[in-house]
C-alpha cells in the first residue's frame, strides 16, 4: 500500500524556491506545494527544467496550487477564457513536473448586498454559471488528457451553497477532480464545509493540514482545537497527500517535531 505523503508550503520568508527544496528534504518531507500566487512561480514563465533538477537532486516532488483568483463560472467570457489559459498552462507545468495534485479554490463570484439580504450573483444566476462550469470542464478534460493530473478543489467556507455544491459535484463525476480538505479553513467557518467533505470523503485526495483556534488558522500542529488527528485518518485510508500548511519556517519545524514525537511521520 503507498504511503502517506508530507509536504510543505512554499515558505514567503525563503528567498528562493532552491531555499525551499533543501528545507524540505532536511525535514524528510516528499514535497512542495509551489505557489502559482507568486510572481516566481507564474506557470507561463516557470523554469520546469531547472525545478526538475531540484526535484531529482533533493529527492522531493512538487504540487501545484493555482491563483486563487481563477474562476471557471465567471460570466464575462473573455475573463473567463484568460483565467482558463492561465490553468492549461499550468497543466502543462504539472505534466512536465510530474506533478499530481493542482489545488484551486471555487471562486464565489461578486454578491450585492441589499438593506436585509446579500444575494450571491451565482446564486441568483445559477443556470448560466452552472453553464459556464460545464463548458471550462469539456475543455479541461481535454487538456488533461492522459497526464495523470487531477485538479483538487480545496474548501473555503463555500460548500454549504448550495450553487457551489452542484458545481462542485458537475466536476467531481468527471473523473477528473477531487477534493482538498483544508482542515483549518473548515474550522473557522464554523465548520460550514465539514457536511459535504465528509458525504464525499472517497474523493479526498489532499489535505492542508494546520491547527486553528477563534478565528486564526494556520496555526503550528496541536496549538489549537482542530481534530487533526481525524483528518490524519482519512488521509491514511486515502492514500492522501498532506501538506503541513503552517507559513513559517519555524512553525514548520516545530509541527514535524510533533508528528515525528507522536510516530505519525518518520
Amino acid at each position: 500500500m503507498q504511503r502517506v505523503s508530507y509536504g510543505m508550503p512554499q515558505l514567503i520568508e525563503l528567498n528562493s524556491v532552491e531555499e525551499n527544496v533543501r528545507l524540505c528534504s532536511q525535514l524528510g518531507l516528499d514535497f512542495i506545494e509551489l505557489n502559482c500566487n507568486l510572481p516566481s512561480c507564474q506557470p507561463e514563465t516557470m523554469n520546469v527544467h531547472y525545478l526538475n533538477l531540484l526535484k531529482d537532486q533533493y529527492g522531493i516532488k512538487f504540487t501545484l496550487h493555482l491563483p486563487e483568483d481563477l474562476d471557471l463560472g465567471h460570466f464575462n467570457r473573455h475573463v473567463r477564457e484568460a483565467h482558463l489559459k492561465v490553468l492549461e498552462e499550468a497543466i502543462g507545468v504539472a505534466d512536465r513536473l510530474g506533478c499530481k495534485i493542482l489545488n484551486i479554490h471555487m471562486n464565489p463570484g461578486v454578491h450585492f448586498t441589499l438593506p436585509t439580504e446579500k444575494i450571491e450573483l451565482y446564486g441568483k444566476y445559477q443556470q448560466q454559471y452552472l453553464s459556464n462550469i460545464k463548458s471550462s470542464l469539456e475543455l479541461i478534460d481535454i487538456w488533461l488528457g492522459g497526464t495523470g493530473v487531477h485538479i483538487s478543489i480545496e474548501n473555503t467556507g463555500l460548500l454549504h451553497r448550495p450553487h457551489i455544491q452542484t458545481a462542485v459535484n458537475q466536476l467531481l463525476k468527471s473523473g477528473r477532480f477531487c477534493l482538498t480538505w483544508d482542515v483549518g479553513h473548515d474550522y473557522i467557518s464554523s465548520h460550514a464545509d465539514r457536511e459535504f467533505m465528509l458525504n464525499h470523503r472517497s474523493s479526498i485526495k489532499h489535505i492542508h493540514l494546520h491547527d486553528a483556534k477563534g478565528r486564526n488558522d494556520h496555526l503550528e500542529l496541536y496549538t489549537g482545537e482542530v481534530d487533526l488527528n481525524e483528518k490524519l485518518q482519512i488521509a491514511s485510508e486515502n492514500q492522501a497527500s498532506v501538506l503541513i500548511e503552517v507559513k513559517t519556517k519555524e512553525s514548520l519545524i516545530h509541527s514535524v517535531a510533533k508528528l515525528k514525537e507522536k510516530h505519525i511521520f518518520k
